[in-house]
């Protein structure tokens, strides 16, 4: 974990909360927001992708990339990620629950990025209320496959 962000912390928080999976839960994950939370580390977000992740549980994690596509798109506006989840939880229909978080995000990193939202290449711009819409790059003058 040398490789990510505070990883002195992680490090910390994964045998802190190793050690109480073995002491008080068996060794088992437990597939409760309210167990997870109270684990070294784990948020709601963490503990919303565990359940959806691990468990099948229609959660929604609200990271940076979902809360900005929900309030850009108009798709679940809120001034709080708890906001947002909850908007994500009342309006998404059942079949997409399981598969949204994901997909929101996905979309969030590539398509709707922060600084350069690709909004030519959406294939949600015409639902959108995003208003700067940036147009798509202008071909290169010079093929690269010329002579």
């Amino acid at each position: 974990i040398k490789t990510i962000g505070l990883f002195n912390a992680k490090a910390k928080n994964v045998i802190a909360l190793s050690e109480i999976l073995v002491r008080d839960h068996n060794g088992i994950v437990p597939a409760n927001r309210d167990a997870l939370e109270k684990l070294p580390g784990v948020g709601r977000k963490t503990a919303n992708v565990v359940m959806n992740t691990a468990f099948g549980a229609e959660t929604f994690a609200v990271d940076t990339h979902i809360f900005r596509v929900g309030n850009r798109t108009g798709i679940a506006p809120g001034k709080t990620p708890l906001a947002v989840e909850k908007w994500l939880e009342k309006k998404t229909p059942a079949p997409f629950r399981l598969g949204a978080h994901h997909w929101l995000i996905l979309h969030g990193r590539y398509i709707c990025r922060a600084r350069k939202p690709e909004c030519w290449r959406c294939p949600v711009v015409d639902l959108c209320r995003f208003k700067a819409k940036t147009p798509a790059p202008k071909p290169s003058a010079v093929s690269p496959h010329s002579g």
